[in-house]
């Protein structure tokens, strides 16, 4: 960071972190509702409000996610909800899917060598959550690497992420952040890709197949908005010790 920054440049240049990371920690919070469980009546209408194209930025994949989205919201009708929660349940829960393989959205099926639930990756992302003081609530009675969890555990982070920033305690920022960028590069980019692939082909709405683009799209975006936000944190956290 430059030695003839103003303590005013560096807290505009906070506030301009903390900022993307509300932005962040709610993209992620509105994944993880996707694929906890079927979307209510008034999610989809609340979804069907949005502006898809303020959202999409300059990432094709999150756009072209979007435009699917928007495409099969536009037309909401009474029906659209049940619609959904049949495709969920076909695509997430392989309810009457015989032929193909479902979407089962837990981190052990897609990474583990016999694709079962509750292995190694699941016990990981446990114990990453308990070093955080993070637990699922006990009575969804779900395995811990499934995808919303993750989601949600990486918006809580970015959240007292950003507490820290505003303390001004840029050290402890910058280590959440590493916490983040480590589970997000243990327990989210070697599994997401296959995660869509399936969605899609699996998918038989144009809502749930632009879900997962929008996904594919954020977590691997996400990479550089990482990087970029640890040499911040760190460049702050030096200035405040020299300060």
């Amino acid at each position: 960071m430059d030695a003839n920054q103003t303590n005013a440049e560096r807290n505009e240049l906070a506030s301009q972190l903390v900022e993307v990371n509300r932005g962040r920690a709610n993209f992620y919070r509105m994944l993880a509702q996707l694929y906890f469980k079927e979307l209510t009546a008034e999610q989809v209408k609340h979804l069907a409000g949005l502006d898809f194209s303020a959202m999409s930025g300059d990432d094709e994949t999150i756009a072209a996610g979007y435009a699917e989205m928007h495409r099969y919201l536009r037309r909401v009708h009474g029906g659209a909800r049940q619609e959904l929660a049949c495709d969920y349940a076909h695509t997430f829960l392989a309810a009457g899917n015989y032929e193909t393989f479902a979407a089962t959205p837990y981190e052990s099926v897609f990474t583990s060598e016999m694709g079962l639930l509750m292995q190694e990756p699941r016990d990981e992302v446990y114990k990453t959550f308990c070093s955080q003081h993070i637990q699922p609530d006990e009575s969804l009675h779900l395995p811990e690497d499934h995808i919303s969890f993750e989601f949600e555990f990486i918006a809580t982070m970015l959240e007292r992420t950003n507490d820290a920033i505003l303390d001004g305690a840029y050290g402890h920022a910058r280590e959440l952040a590493q916490v983040v960028s480590d589970f997000h590069r243990d327990h989210q980019l070697n599994w997401i890709d296959d995660l869509c692939d399936t969605i899609d082909d699996v998918a038989q709405t144009r809502f749930y197949k632009g879900a997962a683009k929008v996904t594919r799209g954020c977590v691997h975006a996400d990479t550089d908005v990482i990087a970029d936000e640890l040499d911040v944190l760190a460049e702050l956290a030096d200035a405040s010790v020299a300060a």
